[in-house]
Formats: structure tokens, sequence, C-alpha cells
């Protein structure tokens, strides 16, 4: 999976998408456009979101998942950007998977941590998370950035 990122990722740079700059409509497009080249395909959980950080700044979001189903959690911020890093953190803010990668677009799986058989019924199963977008490097005042969650069963 994250072969096929590096590649679109590497892809995406060569054509030169420009969406550096405050947050606005456009760049909102170009980071949406992007997120559906690196995502996977599946139940998208919620909207996208969007967001501007300075270097060094931290945005987290709290996120109810259910524990029998398995997450991508994939980000891409703009061309100031040199550097974005994820972590999704446990009830307990214990991090279960952080991408630190020197990159853009980094992304995450959180795997299930309750499994049970295809053929029985779907059992509610809540797993509170915590998701940190980490702005490592950006070379203006802040980098626009935006992060999306799919599941898959």
């Amino acid at each position: 999976m994250r072969t096929g990122v590096a590649v679109a990722v590497a892809g995406l740079c060569l054509t030169g998408a420009a969406f550096a700059g405050k947050l606005n409509k456009t760049s909102e497009a170009e980071i949406e456009k992007m997120l559906g080249i690196v995502a996977p395909s599946g139940e998208r959980i919620g909207a996208i979101r969007y967001g501007e950080l300075p270097a060094g700044g931290v945005f987290s979001f709290t996120f109810e998942g259910n524990r029998t189903l398995e997450y991508y959690v994939n980000a891409i911020c703009d061309d100031d950007c040199t550097d974005l890093n994820l972590a999704v953190l446990d009830s307990a803010s214990v991090e279960i998977d952080v991408d630190n990668a020197d990159d853009a677009a980094p992304s995450l799986n959180v795997q299930a941590d309750l499994h049970r058989s295809p053929v029985d019924a779907p059992i509610p199963a809540p797993r509170l998370m915590t998701i940190e977008v980490r702005m490592i490097a950006c070379q203006a005042a802040s980098c626009a950035y935006g992060i999306s969650i799919t599941a898959m069963d």
C-alpha cells in the first residue's frame, strides 16, 4: 500500500499541483482530488477535514471507530509543506500507528483489534481514537492540509 502511495505522490509532484497559500475552495478541490488518488476505495467516514497549520503546529480530533473495522487515514498538504506527519492514538494516548516519514502525504493503517467471522452480524464495538496532524516543515506562515478516513470491512 505505501509503495502505491509513494508512486502516486511522486506522480503528483511531477505534475506540479500548485495550491500553495491560504486554504480556499480551489485549494480544497486540489487536496480532495489528490486524496482521491492516494486514499483506498472503501467507505469514506465523514467529510474531508481541511485546515492550516504553521511549522511545529498540531491539530488533533477524536474519532469514534468500530473495533471490528480496519481504517486508513490519509493526508495531503500544500506545496509550501515539505513534511506532514500523522498519528493515531488510542483512548489511553498510546500510538496505534504513526507516519513520520519526510513527505507531504502521510498514510496510516489502523487494524481491527476485535475480530469476528464474516458470517456474523456486525456488532457495535466503539473504539475511541485521537488523530493528530503534525506539521513538521512548512515554508510559509502556514500550510494547508486535508485529511480523510476510510473504513474497510
